[in-house]
């Protein structure tokens, strides 16, 4: 049962968008004093801040999961169970990842 790419794109652009908002507020802080930034420039810096981030941020995680999809696959092994969980697949595992 795997998400659609739409869902997945809304998903990630939502993401991406908290993470801007964020980067934008943190950069603004008063705690910051002297280092604050302020005006127009903050949200086109927060938006270079996180698009330069985010695949040093994603890679570790999407290799997590690919890591854990390959001990327990979709589509099991050749008897249709995850050779990991021994259960039918797709085990509780591989559907968590795999939404």
């Amino acid at each position: 049962m795997s998400a659609s790419p739409t869902v997945l794109t809304s998903e990630l652009e939502s993401a991406h968008l908290q993470g801007v908002i964020a980067a934008g507020h943190g950069m603004q802080d008063a705690a910051l004093g002297a280092l604050r930034l302020t005006g127009h420039g903050v949200p086109i810096l927060a938006e270079a801040a996180v698009s330069s981030a985010t695949p040093f941020l994603r890679a570790p995680l999407l290799s997590r999961i690919f890591n854990a999809l390959r001990i327990h696959p979709i589509t099991g092994d050749v008897d249709g169970r995850c050779p990991t969980c021994a259960v039918p697949a797709p085990c509780e595992t591989a559907q968590e990842l795999n939404p």
